[in-house]
């Protein structure tokens, strides 16, 4: 009977674990662009992205001056300066990390947001829509 009863323990942890599996992935799916911690929300000019976080499969666009916080109030992706093929006079960007030195700054009309920079800074631009 001990076997009978390992085997049983073994099956009940089975279906425990399956269980919390399924329970996680309900919630993996969910828009992570948001936070309720409203001190994260780093933007403190500039515009929050005009649709919702790329997690929903849609495309946003930020304002060409600004200061965001990478993940929060602007979504890890790529970005091209709106309706124009190099960057122009007086449009500044540059790319930071968490202790704010700058990664990346000025390399024309594209930038890459990645989970590697902390904060993504652009002042005088015109808009930066996200792309593919």
């Amino acid at each position: 009977m001990k076997t009978l009863h390992s085997a049983t323990a073994l099956a009940a942890a089975a279906a425990l674990l399956a269980l919390t599996l399924a329970g996680c992935s309900t919630t993996a799916g969910t828009d992570t662009g948001t936070t309720d911690d409203t001190s994260t929300g780093d933007t403190t000019e500039g515009d929050a992205p005009t649709d919702e976080s790329s997690a929903s499969g849609e495309l946003i666009t930020l304002s060409g001056s600004g200061d965001y916080t990478v993940g929060v109030t602007a979504p890890i992706g790529g970005y091209e300066l709106k309706d124009v093929d190099s960057q122009p006079d007086g449009c500044t960007w540059a790319l930071e990390d968490a202790d704010g030195n700058v990664q990346f700054e000025n390399q024309g009309p594209t930038v890459f947001i990645t989970d590697v920079n902390a904060y993504f800074q652009t002042s005088g631009c015109p808009d930066w829509v996200q792309f593919e």
